[in-house]
This record gives C-alpha cells, sequence and structure tokens, in this order.
C-alpha cells in the first residue's frame, strides 16, 4: 500500500454515505417489462451499495431502476441494476428523495466508488489530524487538507481538492437546512461531531473567489480544568463569585472558549446553580453535575445573542455564559444582568486590558459612553486576558495571561473612562492576583515551560 493510501487508510469504510453530485441518468423497468423513458438527474449522496437522488414524482417502492453514473476520472460509465428502496417527499418542495440499492454492479465499478469515497470522505481526514494532534485542518481549493502541527501547517499526503470535490466534501457534514442558509448567507459556523466518533470540531464555511471552503477547529474532548490548562488560581476566584461581569479577552484562537468551559466546569463541580449560556456554536458540551447547564445555540436555540439574552433572564438563571460580547444589546443586557445578582462570563476580541473597555465602550453613541462606564464600574470583578503560544516540548501549548481585578482604584478609572492606568495598577496589584502579560511570558520561561525565542518574540522588553 502506498503511503499516501496508508495514511488516509484508503480501504474505505463501506457503510459510509457521503454528499457528492455526479451525474446520472436512470431508468425505471417495470415488473411486465414495461420501461419508462431515461431521465438525467444529479446524485445527491452516493455509498458503495446506492444512491440518493431528487425525483419530481413518485417511483414505486420495489421497483427495479436501471442506473448509468459518470465518476470523474473513469473512463467509463458505472452501470448498476438496482432497486428502489426509500421514497420520502421534501418538506416545502414538490419533490421526492429516492433511495437506491445496488443489486447488480460490476466489482471494478463498485472499487471506483469506494475510492472516490475515500478520496471525499472528510471524517478520515479529521480522524488523522486528532491523531497527529493537531490544533486545525484547512480545507482550500487546488490544495490537499492542511494540518496545523505545532503552529506549522502541514500537507496531508492525498491529491489537491477540486473545486467540485471541496465543495461536496464539506457538503457531507452540514445538513440540508444548513447547506441553504450557507448558499444564503455565504458564511456558516457550526459544530460538527462524527457518528460514531468522540471527536469534536468547531466548523467554518466560507466562500473564497467562489469556492466553497472550510476551516474545523479540533475541540479537545479531555475534561478541561483550570489547573490543567496551567491558568492562575485568581481565576478559579473568579468562578466563585455569585455576581457581576467577568471578561475573557484575547485574540482570535487564543483559548477564550477554552477557559470560559472550565470556569463552568469549576461551577458545576462546587456549586448548585443554573447555569445558562448562549453559543455559536456550542463547542465543549457539559453534562449536569451539582448545577444545571443549559447550553444555547444562536442560529438553532435562539436567532441571537441579544433575543436570547433577554429570554435567559426568565429562565431563573445564576450563572449566565455569553460566547461573546460584539453589540449594544448584549453588552447592555448583560450589565443589567450583572447589577441585578447575576454572574455574568463572557468573552471579547481584544489584545490587552485597557481595549477590553474601549471596545465596550465604543460600541456605544458617544453620549452614551460615560453612562456605559459608570455602570460598568458597578458591576465589573476581573478580567483575564491571554494568548497561546507554543510549548517548549513538541506539540504543546502554553497560555500566557494578564488579569486584572476590581479595586476602587480599577472602578474609579473605569467610571472616568481612564482605561491607561489599569497597566501600573496590574503591576503593583499582586496581592489581589492581578499581573501583566510580560510577567507571565518570563515566568512560564523562567519554568522552561517556552523557550527563550518564543519569549523573546512576545516581549517588549
Amino acid at each position: 500500500m502506498s503511503e499516501a493510501k496508508k495514511d488516509l487508510g484508503i480501504a474505505a469504510r463501506k457503510d459510509i454515505r457521503i454528499y457528492s453530485q455526479l451525474p446520472m441518468n436512470y431508468q425505471v423497468v417495470f415488473d411486465d417489462g414495461r420501461k419508462k423513458e431515461v431521465v438525467s438527474t444529479l446524485t445527491k449522496d452516493i455509498s458503495s451499495g446506492g444512491v440518493l437522488f431528487e425525483s419530481n414524482e413518485v417511483l414505486p417502492i420495489d421497483a427495479s431502476i436501471k442506473l448509468t453514473l459518470s465518476l470523474p476520472g473513469v473512463g467509463h460509465n458505472i452501470e448498476a441494476l438496482s432497486n428502489i428502496v426509500r421514497v420520502e417527499e421534501i418538506e416545502f418542495k414538490r419533490q421526492y428523495n429516492i433511495g437506491v440499492e445496488f443489486k447488480e454492479i460490476k466489482e471494478e465499478d463498485r472499487e471506483e466508488i469506494l475510492k472516490r469515497i475515500s478520496h471525499l470522505d472528510i471524517v478520515r481526514i479529521l480522524d488523522i489530524a486528532v491523531e497527529k494532534g493537531a490544533s486545525d485542518v484547512h480545507l482550500t481549493c487546488g490544495m490537499a487538507p492542511l494540518m496545523r502541527l505545532n503552529n506549522r501547517l502541514v500537507q496531508m499526503k492525498m491529491p489537491p481538492l477540486g473545486r467540485g470535490d471541496l465543495k461536496n466534501m464539506i457538503y457531507s457534514v452540514l445538513s440540508r437546512e444548513q447547506i441553504a442558509i450557507f448558499e444564503q448567507a455565504k458564511e456558516l459556523d457550526l459544530a460538527f461531531s462524527p457518528s460514531g466518533r468522540k471527536s469534536r470540531f468547531r466548523v467554518n464555511v466560507h466562500q473564497q473567489m467562489g469556492n466553497v471552503e472550510a476551516t474545523f477547529r479540533i475541540i479537545p474532548m479531555d475534561r478541561n480544568t483550570l489547573e490543567s490548562l496551567g491558568l492562575p488560581s485568581v481565576i478559579g476566584d473568579f468562578a466563585n463569585l455569585k455576581k457581576g461581569i467577568i471578561i475573557i479577552a484575547g485574540p482570535t484562537n487564543s483559548g477564550k472558549t477554552t477557559t470560559l468551559s472550565a470556569m463552568i466546569d469549576r461551577i458545576n463541580k462546587n456549586r448548585d446553580a443554573v447555569i445558562i449560556s448562549l453559543e455559536k456554536p456550542v463547542e465543549y458540551i457539559h453534562k449536569n453535575d451539582k448545577s444545571i447547564i443549559k447550553q444555547r445555540e444562536v442560529g438553532i436555540d435562539t436567532n441571537s445573542f441579544a433575543a436570547g439574552f433577554q429570554s435567559t433572564l426568565r429562565q431563573d438563571p445564576d450563572v449566565i455564559v455569553v460566547g461573546e460580547m460584539s453589540d449594544q444589546e448584549t453588552i447592555r443586557t448583560a450589565i443589567i444582568a450583572a447589577e441585578t445578582g447575576h454572574l455574568v462570563l463572557s468573552s471579547i476580541h481584544a489584545p490587552d486590558t485597557a481595549q477590553i473597555f474601549d471596545r465596550i465602550v465604543s460600541v456605544f453613541p458617544s453620549d452614551q459612553q460615560r453612562q456605559i462606564a459608570q455602570q460598568l464600574s458597578r458591576c465589573f470583578q476581573g478580567s483575564v486576558t491571554q494568548l497561546l503560544l507554543p510549548g517548549k516540548q513538541a506539540a504543546t501549548r502554553v497560555v500566557v495571561t494578564e488579569v486584572l481585578v476590581v479595586t476602587d482604584a480599577v472602578r474609579h478609572s473605569i467610571r472616568d473612562m481612564n482605561f491607561t492606568q489599569f497597566e501600573s495598577m496590574m503591576q503593583t496589584g499582586a496581592k489581589y492576583g492581578m499581573h501583566l502579560m510580560k510577567d507571565s511570558l518570563k515566568s512560564l520561561c523562567d519554568k522552561g515551560l517556552i523557550d527563550i525565542d518564543t519569549y523573546m518574540s512576545y516581549t517588549e522588553d
């Protein structure tokens, strides 16, 4: 077996059915020998055992049907005598899904179908990425799938993906409803758990130069704890609070969602509370322990963060987790919830502590900004700004943090919108659990968790 085939496990799963639009002709053959006229269409799904396609008429169950398929790269048409085994009406369309099972097909043609399934089997690609310890998988037109390993992009050993195959591969993990949403909006975020696997992925589907492409972020399935992530103990103190706002900040891919998940886990283990989260998509799945956890996905369980947040306040929550504070209504509702005795945990895209507050306040018109700052000063409890850096040991990443804890001086600076004062407060606030990013970097370097080159790349000293 070639190295490429070995790497992809080309002995395809014979039970898999993939989304694949292939040209197809079919002709229904009745028991009395009559034949319907030949109809041209496209397959929707294909497996080694049959196909699924759409028809604008109801076809009889168990009827014989002669199929002629055209597979890319195969020098002849594939013919199969088959039976209709499934007929279902498509909701809101005057059409029907027709499921067909092969009865007579040449073995070499079945092997050609298996090869195509292997080529488009995205679950097999994701399995390889998980096994090798990758953090992300990129599917882009004209290239083989790429994995991010130790912060480097590595191509998988398989042929480049053409435009049509790439679209079929990505669509194979989407529901019909998700495909419709994507084709209208041109953007789609979702979480994906392959059947029969323990792995889970955050997926972003997008278009690039007219091509359907996707990025898969691998969500670690191990139960995250604050200790296992190497987070400072003060974050555990934040999780023990009964009210106020805690903000986790950082750039994209800095582990904000993972930190929030670990805080939820701490509350769930130690406190009888109702925890309601609003996420897009739901990444880490929690099970009820001492707490009740309700995880609501924006776009599925509620239409928006703002609408979901308003509804959440009527569900007797103790802790509200908002995946991201990015618009006026969500921020305003978060502040009201914190002021009325709820603990609100949320994240924001910001590179440092001062910009957390700049970004929150700047969302509002100038005549409302001082009022928002005053309200925030009363309910703010603490913030964590973080980055993920490559660890000294291969295939590891470590988190570097900056922590601000509320004090009277911090409240005063928020109220006066004097956010530049936070750096000096964190520098002198060690007794409260505060520290600067550069101090966390130095500590990680001194402990041998990051190398000197990484330290020098991120420090300003």
